[in-house]
């Protein structure tokens, strides 16, 4: 049954399909003879050709063992059916092996890649919609030579998990400590590859009930370009969001602003948050009610945004290592979660943890008070990016995602290209947040945060050391 749909729909492609290499007319019908079109020669041991149509893509691969297809995604679900010898593809930290006579469908914006496991191996794909990066050629994975992994250099192993990390302007390093994990320390500056308490003991939870004058939840943090450290705290116990700020030069709170309980009752996860020093103004992402929550740093009043699709969760599972990520008991669904501003302020960028999808809208919407149609209405596709719970933003519009499933930091590049930029399934494991500091480097925190109780409904499974890595960036 699958083989006779799949010829059903090489049928179709092929009477709507036309010479990609030539003008086209894709609204009428193309009759075309396939055998007539040359092999374009994509990588060693690999060749290709394919039409497309209005709607679809059919393409054929030929290859020999060996042959490979690197990591890479795209947004377009993919059929896979092998008619002679055999592929491998890993995805999702999971190896399928497809045979002659096998289909694979792959959904769109899954990391994957295929090593060719015969001679005359025949591959026929059918995408949905066509690969607009084959057709204007910017699909560029194929020519790109393998490029050296940079190296992980530990910063601090950690006995309790680090939840993000943030470097000041001078390279001192701070990080929070994440509330699923201990409640004796919220937030830490990193000495010596310790973990000592900032701005000092008394301001820390020690395991004791949250108070109005202590730390209660604490977890994303930030430098503004003025060197101030900003960091959220959600309040989980205190039922309170607070936002504070230091002075490091003095180590000492400069701010400490409560929003108000009608925007942020009890409940509110805000673990993301967002500095305009320019403008004085500060976004937090709220998971648990999913919105933004923009603050007026001079006035002190707010507004929340809400209630639009692309704020939630896309329905699709998180996948680790082969298992199902869950949460509560079900699988994962983590709506808004990473997001950064634009170097000029101008441009807020967020994505859900569970969505493939990176999103940008004019950041003066929110400033000038504009209601939730207009603000909505603004929102815009940046990019594609993989499930993520932390990005960064360069001054040159790049965006630097933590990628949950395949242990890596993959940026997308102002282009629309996506790569992976480091890659390492034995230590980056639940990378929590990407961090850019001065010098060119990269500063990551690491948590294991799936195999924490809040994820798995059972005990905590988690090995210390957890880790805070940096690496020089290229």
């Amino acid at each position: 049954m699958i083989k006779l749909k799949l010829l059903t729909i090489v049928a179709m492609a092929m009477s709507l399909t036309i010479n990609s290499a030539s003008a086209q007319d894709l609204k009428k019908v193309q009759h075309l003879q396939f055998d007539d079109k040359g092999w374009e020669q994509m990588a060693d041991k690999l060749q290709r050709k394919y039409v497309y149509g209005e709607q679809g893509m059919l393409a054929l691969f030929k290859m020999d063992k060996g042959a490979k297809v690197p990591l890479h995604q795209h947004p377009n679900e993919q059929t896979s059916y092998i008619t002679k010898g055999s592929v491998k593809v890993t995805m999702q930290g999971k190896d399928y092996i497809v045979k002659a006579g096998e289909v694979l469908i792959i959904p769109g914006n899954i990391l994957h890649q295929f090593e060719c496991l015969e001679d005359g191996t025949l591959d026929i794909d059918f995408f949905a919609p066509p690969r607009m990066d084959w057709i204007n050629g910017t699909a560029s994975y194929f020519a790109e030579p393998a490029k050296e992994q940079p190296e992980l250099e530990v910063v601090a192993a950690l006995d309790i998990r680090p939840g993000d990390v943030a470097v000041s302007a001078e390279g001192r390093v701070f990080a929070t400590i994440h509330p699923l994990g201990s409640q004796k320390l919220q937030l830490v500056e990193i000495i010596n590859g310790k973990a000592v308490p900032y701005p000092n003991a008394a301001y820390q939870k020690n395991n004791e009930k949250a108070t109005d004058a202590k730390f209660d939840a604490m977890l994303g943090l930030i430098f503004d370009k003025n060197n101030k450290l900003w960091v959220i705290d959600m309040g989980l116990e205190l039922g309170k969001t607070r936002l504070w700020a230091f002075d490091i030069s003095k180590n000492k709170v400069v701010e400490k602003i409560e929003l108000p309980a009608s925007l942020a009752p009890k409940g509110t996860f805000t673990q993301e948050v967002a500095i305009d020093e320019k403008n004085g103004w500060a976004y937090l992402a709220d998971i648990a009610n999913p919105g933004i929550i923009a603050l007026n740093l001079k006035t002190k009043k707010a507004k929340r945004f809400s209630g639009h699709p692309a704020l939630q969760a896309e329905d699709k599972d998180m996948v680790i290592n082969g298992n199902v990520v869950l949460f509560g008991g079900k699988p994962a669904r983590v709506a808004i979660d990473p997001m950064t501003l634009s170097a000029d302020r101008e441009t807020l960028f967020f994505g859900a943890m569970n969505g493939s999808t990176w999103y940008q809208v004019p950041a003066n919407l929110f400033r000038s008070g504009k209601d939730d149609q207009t603000i909505g209405n603004a929102i815009t596709k940046a990019g594609d990016k993989p499930f993520s719970d932390g990005a960064a933003t360069d001054a040159m519009g790049n965006h630097y995602f933590t990628n949950l499933q395949e242990q890596a930091i993959t940026k997308l590049d102002a282009n629309g290209k996506l790569s992976q930029l480091i890659q390492n399934k034995e230590k980056l494991l639940w990378s929590d947040n990407a961090y850019l500091a001065p010098g060119g480097w990269m500063y990551i925190s690491t948590n294991q945060l799936e195999t924490t109780a809040a994820f798995t409904g059972k005990a905590d499974s988690g090995k210390a050391p957890y880790y805070i890595y940096k690496f020089k960036m290229k």
